[in-house]
């Protein structure tokens, strides 16, 4: 496949979650950017292939792609470290998707766990709404939900669930416990009822006015990651 734009590019290169077989780069960037990715691509034996600037266009798809592209695998399964895991089940739009990881990385959170689906297609857009986080995170595909949620508990996790039920905790009364799984369901069907009913405790967001809507799941994520960073941060 192919992925385009400079911090695609360079999160492939730097991450090593993929396989990178070749580089196409616009032959007049010199930046200082460019030139770092050209030393990357070096050190990692990625053959690199300077383009004119038309013929790269043509070559490539994308219409934002700045003069770089690669041709890459798909990305790998990851393991996961003893840190807190989201899992993010459900959210179907790619951009969505990416700047919920964006927002997860940059807030501390490592472990990503996501619903299964066949996510090749959209790996370009991952890579470019996430800003190249979709390659720094750990990433596994959930294959059999209520098994592996069992394993986590078996293994210490607690399980909180983002849910507005009847016996659903203000968030932002709660003091999270050391291995914190949580999950969130996309904007059309919220999390599985089975998986709910695994929960150690449900959570809401209590809003600062009479909205009346549920956040979206990146809204939501904000909430969370910002609220476990601060908890974790005073440890």
């Amino acid at each position: 496949m192919i992925i385009e734009g400079a911090i695609s590019v360079k999160a492939a290169l730097q991450n090593k979650k993929r396989e990178v077989a070749e580089i196409y780069i616009s032959k007049d960037k010199k930046t200082k950017d460019f030139n770092y990715i050209r030393k990357l691509s070096r050190n990692e034996n990625v053959p690199v292939k300077e383009m004119k600037a038309e013929d790269l266009s043509a070559f490539l798809s994308g219409k934002s792609n700045g003069g770089i592209g690669a041709e890459v695998s798909l990305r790998r399964e990851d393991e996961f470290d003893d840190g807190d895991i989201f899992y993010l089940d459900g959210i179907e739009d790619p951009f969505n998707l990416g700047y919920a990881m964006r927002t997860a990385y940059a807030l501390g959170i490592k472990n990503v766990l996501l619903s299964q689906r066949d996510y090749g297609p959209m790996e370009m857009q991952l890579l470019k709404s996430s800003a190249g986080a979709y390659d720094m995170l750990n990433i596994r595909i959930c294959k059999d939900p209520e098994k592996e949620m069992a394993e986590f508990k078996k293994n210490g996790y607690y399980l909180y669930g983002l849910y507005r039920g009847d016996r659903a905790v203000d968030i932002f009364n709660v003091v999270f416990k050391d291995k914190a799984l949580f999950m969130m369901g996309g904007e059309k069907r919220g999390i599985n009822s089975k998986l709910l009913e695994m929960c150690d405790e449900h959570l809401y967001i209590a809003y600062g006015s009479d909205f009346r809507n549920a956040l979206n799941a990146c809204g939501a994520l904000d909430v969370v990651a910002t609220l476990l960073f601060s908890q974790r941060k005073k440890k």
